[in-house]
């Protein structure tokens, strides 16, 4: 039997310990007047990988100087974290809110990325500090609103936008940027999969394990067919192994070890596919100019006949 990676071991206490460690330093900034701890973790779903989502609620301060603050924060807690061998991210800052907003409709928000994704991250999680009820007051305005008609229909109109910009990205740099064009077009076809979320009124999430879980959802809600077809035109169905930096073949086989730790129906194949394709966007965008293969399809794949068949798809 193999012995488990000494850094999955007692992962529920670490990460247990770090959210709590996170909810205290962030809600000592000045003006942060509430923290949810959402996302998987707020939820009890979480994994031996979760990120940690807190969304702050603040008062008597700017909100974008505010959630400078609590993004710094949460960066410098995940740097001193990854000193101890395992690395979990803070994601705090970006979806940082003030008191007096929570009073608006949610609904006429979603072309604001904080709304957009922040009722999500709130659903189903718990406060961390919650001064005067805002907190409390973000988390029932989430469970109230976040899958009733007319939050539903904007999200899917948000993610339907993302997707014909991503398509027109790809289209632009098809010639020039193999790499930047693939990545755009798996930009849109995760807006796709999320639109086809929203209508099954499912949320998605993980990115990690984002195409695995996407195919069960498909799966559940009696549609592989559209799963399959889309992945197909995204070429993200799961392939033959590639060379990858030492770095994420490591990340790739902890990720599948944490997964089987908690009982996912997953494959190695599509373990390795799902951490590939969110690390090509991951670090694309934190390095525009790598051109690696193992972050695009064979050279054979064409950028315009994928664009084409997600535009078919998704009726763009």
């Amino acid at each position: 039997m193999q012995e488990t990676d000494p850094r999955l071991r007692h992962w529920r206490t670490r990460l247990a310990a770090r959210a709590e460690e996170a909810a205290t330093a962030v809600g000592a900034i000045p003006g942060v007047a509430g923290v949810v701890l959402g996302g998987s973790f707020g939820r009890g779903e979480h994994w031996p990988l979760s990120d940690l989502d807190l969304i702050v609620v603040g008062a008597g301060r700017p909100v974008a100087e505010l959630a400078a603050e609590v993004d710094q924060c949460a960066y410098q807690l995940s740097e001193m974290w990854g000193t101890s061998g395992i690395y979990t991210a803070v994601d705090a800052g970006r979806l940082t809110f003030d008191a007096g907003e929570l009073g608006e409709d949610p609904a006429g928000r979603m072309d604001d990325h904080r709304w957009l994704h922040g009722l999500d991250k709130v659903y189903g999680g718990r406060p961390a500090r919650d001064d005067d009820g805002v907190a409390s007051a973000l988390l029932e305005l989430s469970a109230r609103r976040r899958f009733d008609e007319a939050v539903v229909g904007r999200r899917v109109e948000a993610w339907l936008a993302t997707a014909r910009r991503s398509l027109a990205d790809a289209e632009r740099r098809a010639d020039d940027d193999a790499t930047a064009a693939w990545i755009a077009v798996r930009q849109a076809a995760t807006a796709i999969a999320e639109v086809a979320t929203e209508r099954w009124g499912e949320r998605a999430g993980s990115l990690g394990r984002y195409w695995t879980l996407f195919e069960a959802r498909a799966h559940r809600h009696g549609d592989p067919a559209f799963a399959d077809r889309l992945l197909t035109a995204a070429h993200a169905h799961p392939t033959p192994p590639v060379d990858v930096p030492e770095w994420l073949a490591d990340r790739i086989a902890l990720s599948y070890e944490a997964r089987q730790l908690v009982g996912e129906d997953v494959t190695p194949e599509q373990n390795a596919r799902d951490n590939q394709l969110a690390y090509a966007g991951l670090y694309h965008r934190r390095f525009p100019r790598s051109a690696y293969t193992w972050m695009r399809p064979p050279p054979d794949a064409g950028v315009r006949a994928a664009v084409g068949a997600l535009r078919t798809l998704a009726r763009l």
